[in-house]
C-alpha cells in the first residue's frame, strides 16, 4: 500500500561531525542514514473493507480540511507508535536498521514524555513538513539508519546512494511494513478513529465559517472544558474541579448553531451538546456566540476571565478530539494584542495612539510618530505598534488582556486627565469604538479594574466563579450613573468615543532595497535561540563547502541584526517547529519583496498563505529546488534544527517580520481616491467653521480681561 523512496540525509552527518557530544562511532552511524519518503493513496489508507465505500465518499466531502486532518491523524499515530517503541529496529541484511521520526536526533535521542490525550506535539491541527497530504495521497517522512557501526562503515555508500536499489531496497521494505502496520485498514480501530478525527476537524471549520453569517467573531460550545492542566501542559483540566462552560441562559448570546456535515456526520463520535437522529447530516450544537463589536470580559481575580480569552485565541486553530475546546471557534482574522517592552519598531505610524512625544531640552525637532522607530519600545509604544501592524496585516478581531497590557495605553480616568493635561497617549479605550465603526475591527477586552471601559462595549460577559453571565444591561446602567463620558476630549467628541482619525491608518510598508541586499534568502540560515523563544536570521558564506551553510556565519554591522523575539507571541502555539517556520517564511517574504518591489507586506503575506494552501509547507523550504529536497540548504538546516516545521499563521509570520532587528521599512505611497479626497476636504471645511465660531464666541465676563 505504501510506496517508498530514499533520499540522502546530509543533515545528520553534519550534526555528528560538528558536535563534540557525538562519538566517532556515532559519526559513522549518522553518516549512514537516509530519509525515507513514503506515500499512499487516501483510498488505500481509509478502505476498511472493499464494501465500505461510504468512508472514502465521506472523506472526499470534507475537501481540504479533511485532507489536512487525515495527515495530522497519521502523524499522531506514527508518533504514538514511536513513543511506545522508542525506536523500531529491524534486520536489513547483516545490519540492524533503525527507523525514527525526523525530530528524534534533534532531541539528542531523548524523547520527552507527552500527554496521553494527544499523539502530537500540540493539541492543534497544524500542517507539517514531515507528514502532509496532496490532492490524492498522504506523504510520510522518516529517518532510517544502520545501528551496526562496523558494517555501516562498509555499506555506507549504499545507504547514501539513493540510486542504488540494492542498498535501499531493504530500507524501503522495512519502512513500508512499518507504515502498513500502524497506518492501515488492518488496524481495526484505525479507520473509525481517523474518521472521527476528520469529522471533528471539518465540523470546526464549518462552525467557524458560520460566524460571519451570524455577525459574530467567536463561539464557545456548552460543555467545553477551557482551563488547561497546567501552564506547561495543554491537556484539559479534569472536571471537577474544572467547570464546563455554559452560555448565559437569559442572553441573546446563547444560540444553537447548525452545520451540514453530509456523510461525515455519522463518523462524529465526540460532541458535547445535543444528540441528533443518527440518519441526519446536520450537526447541531448550543453555546455562547460572541457578536461583532466591542465585548468586555469582566470579573474578579481568578474567576476565569483570561481563561476564556485564551480559549478564544486558540479558536483560530482546529483541535483534536478530547481537547475540551474542540467546538470553541474564532474567525481566522483574530490576533492577540499586548505590550512588549523592548521590542524593535521600524517606521510605524502610531500617531492614532501616540503623538507630541517630549524631546530633550534644546532639541527643536519633534518626534514624528507617523514614522516612529525605536530599538527599545516602551510598553505603550510597543502595544500601539502591535495594534497598527495588526491593522496593516488585515486583522479584524483584537484580543486584549489588561494583565499583559500597558496601563497608560489602556485607559485614563477623569481625575488623571485633570491632573496631566499634556498627555502624549490616546488610550485604546478612546479608540475602540472608532476602529469598529470605521475599520470594522472588533475587540474582546478582559478588564477587572478600570470602570471607564463600561462606557464603550456592545456586550459584557461577567465571569463569576468560572460561570459566565450576560451583564450588558447592568454595565450600561452603571455607566449611566458614574460615567464621565460627557466630557469632551480636545473638542473631538465624547471622551470614550473618538472617531478614527484617517491619518492614523497604517501605510502599506515594504523592506528597503538596502535591507534586501543585506539579507539574501539563498545565503541565509536560521538558528533557534533562547530555549526556542527567539530565532536569528543570519547570512552565511557558502563557499565551496556543502556544510558551510551551518557554520560559517558572516558578521553583520550590528550584533543584534536578524534577531527575532517571539516569546510574547501568544498565538504561536506550535512551539519550536512553528517558530522555526516563521523564520523560513520571513526569508520567503524577503525573496518575494526583491522580486516585487511595489508590493506591500500585507499583500505578500496573503500571497504566502495562498502558496502554502496550493503547494504545501515544503514549498517555503524548497522554492529554489522543488524537485530535489537534498539540494535545498534550508531543508537541510531544518532537519538539523528541529526535524520538521509546523505551518504558522500569516499574523505570526508578520509579527516575526516586523520584529526582525535591523530591518528597514519604507512606506508605499497610496493614491487618494475621489471619495477619500471628498471626506478629507469636508473635514477641513468643518474644522475651519469651528475655528471661526470659536473666534467669534461671546466674551466671557469672568475669564476675559476685556470684560473686567
Amino acid at each position: 500500500m505504501w510506496t517508498t523512496v530514499c533520499l540522502q540525509d546530509p543533515a545528520l552527518s553534519h550534526r555528528a561531525a560538528h558536535h563534540s557530544s557525538y562519538s566517532p562511532s556515532a559519526v559513522n552511524q549518522h553518516r549512514n542514514s537516509v530519509i525515507v519518503h513514503s506515500k499512499a493513496s487516501f483510498a488505500a489508507i481509509l478502505a476498511a473493507s472493499n464494501s465500505d465505500t461510504d468512508v472514502l465518499t465521506a472523506f472526499q466531502e470534507g475537501l481540504r480540511p479533511a485532507r489536512v486532518a487525515l495527515a495530522d491523524f497519521c502523524s499522531r499515530t506514527v508518533a504514538d507508535f514511536f513513543r511506545k517503541n522508542l525506536l523500531t529496529t529491524t534486520t536489513a541484511g547483516d545490519n540492524q536498521l533503525a527507523l525514527e521520526p525526523l525530530d528524534y536526533a534533534c532531541t539528542g535521542g531523548r524523547r520527552k514524555k507527552q500527554a496521553t490525550f494527544t499523539s502530537g506535539h500540540t493539541p492543534y491541527i497544524l500542517e507539517r513538513t514531515d507528514v502532509w497530504s496532496t490532492n490524492e495521497e498522504v506523504h510520510v517522512m522518516l529517518r532510517a539508519r544502520l545501528t551496526n557501526n562496523t558494517t555501516a562503515a562498509v555499506n555506507g555508500k549504499n545507504m547514501q546512494d539513493s540510486n542504488n536499489t540494492n542498498g535501499n531496497g531493504e530500507v524501503e521494505q522495512a519502512s513500508s511494513k512499518l507504515l502498513n502496520g500502524c497506518l492501515g485498514p488492518q488496524n481495526a480501530s484505525f479507520v473509525s478513529q481517523a474518521m472521527n478525527h476528520i469529522a471533528c476537524v471539518v465540523a470546526q471549520t464549518r462552525l467557524r465559517s458560520r460566524l460571519e453569517q451570524l455577525q459574530a467573531v467567536a463561539f464557545i460550545a456548552d460543555g467545553s472544558i477551557l482551563p488547561r492542566k497546567s501552564g506547561a501542559n495543554n491537556a484539559p483540566m479534569a472536571s471537577p474541579p474544572a467547570v464546563p462552560c455554559q452560555a448565559p441562559s437569559d442572553s441573546k448570546m446563547k444560540q444553537t448553531l447548525q452545520v451540514d456535515l453530509g456523510s461525515l456526520r455519522r463518523f462524529l463520535l465526540t460532541a458535547p451538546s445535543v444528540a441528533q437522529d443518527a440518519s441526519s447530516t446536520m450537526f447541531e450544537i448550543t453555546g455562547m456566540v460572541v457578536p461583532k463589536g466591542i465585548t468586555l470580559v469582566a470579573g474578579g481575580g481568578y474567576h476565569g476571565k483570561s481563561t476564556i480569552l485564551r480559549a478564544i485565541a486558540a479558536g483560530v486553530y482546529d483541535k483534536v478530539p478530547g481537547d475540551g475546546r474542540e467546538f470553541c471557534v474564532t474567525v481566522p482574522e483574530t490576533t492577540s494584542i499586548r505590550a512588549e517592552d523592548g521590542r524593535y519598531v521600524q517606521n510605524c505610524n502610531i500617531s492614532a495612539f501616540i503623538s507630541n512625544l517630549p524631546t530633550p531640552p534644546g532639541v527643536k525637532e519633534t518626534v514624528d510618530t507617523t514614522h516612529f522607530s525605536t530599538n527599545e519600545a516602551s510598553g505603550s509604544t510597543s502595544q500601539a505598534a502591535n495594534v497598527v501592524e495588526a491593522i496593516e496585516m488585515g486583522a479584524k478581531v483584537f484580543l486584549v488582556d489588561e494583565d499583559v497590557s500597558a496601563a497608560n495605553f489602556m485607559a485614563r480616568d477623569g481625575r488623571m486627565r485633570a491632573l496631566v493635561m499634556d498627555e502624549s497617549i490616546t488610550p485604546l479605550l478612546y479608540r475602540v469604538n472608532g476602529m469598529y465603526q470605521s475599520l470594522g475591527i472588533s475587540c474582546i477586552v478582559v478588564v477587572g479594574g478600570v470602570g471607564d471601559w463600561l462606557d464603550v462595549p456592545d456586550q459584557v460577559i461577567l465571569m463569576n466563579k468560572y460561570v459566565a453571565s450576560d451583564a450588558t444591561k447592568k454595565a450600561a446602567s452603571i455607566s449611566y450613573q458614574f460615567s464621565h463620558g460627557h466630557v469632551q476630549y480636545a473638542g473631538k467628541g465624547l471622551v470614550h468615543q473618538l472617531e478614527w482619525d484617517r491619518k492614523g491608518t497604517p501605510f502599506a510598508r515594504r523592506p528597503t532595497d538596502g535591507f534586501l541586499k543585506q539579507f539574501e534568502p539563498a545565503t541565509s540560515a536560521i538558528s533557534l535561540l533562547d530555549g526556542g523563544h527567539a530565532i536569528s536570521i543570519h547570512p552565511v558564506d557558502t563557499g565551496d563547502d556543502d556544510d558551510a551553510t551551518m557554520t560559517d556565519v558572516t558578521v553583520l554591522d550590528d550584533d543584534d541584526d536578524g534577531y527575532i523575539d517571539l516569546s510574547r507571541s501568544e498565538q504561536l502555539m506550535g512551539k519550536k517547529p512553528q517558530l522555526y517556520a516563521c523564520g523560513q517564511c520571513v526569508l520567503w517574504l524577503i525573496r518575494e519583496a526583491q522580486a516585487h518591489p511595489g508590493v506591500g507586506m500585507s499583500e505578500l503575506l496573503s500571497k504566502l498563505d495562498a502558496t502554502i494552501d496550493n503547494k504545501g509547507m515544503l514549498e517555503v523550504f524548497t522554492a529554489n529546488s522543488p524537485l530535489d529536497l537534498t539540494k535545498s540548504s534550508h531543508w537541510v538546516n531544518l532537519l538539523a534544527a528541529s526535524g520538521f516545521a509546523f505551518r504558522p499563521r500569516k499574523y505570526e509570520i508578520g509579527q516575526a517580520f516586523y520584529r526582525m532587528r535591523g530591518i528597514k521599512l519604507e512606506h508605499i505611497p497610496e493614491e487618494e481616491d475621489a471619495e477619500e479626497e471628498r471626506i478629507r476636504k469636508e473635514a477641513e471645511r468643518r474644522k475651519r467653521e469651528l475655528a471661526e465660531l470659536w473666534a467669534k464666541r461671546r466674551p466671557n465676563s469672568v475669564n476675559d480681561p476685556a470684560e473686567q
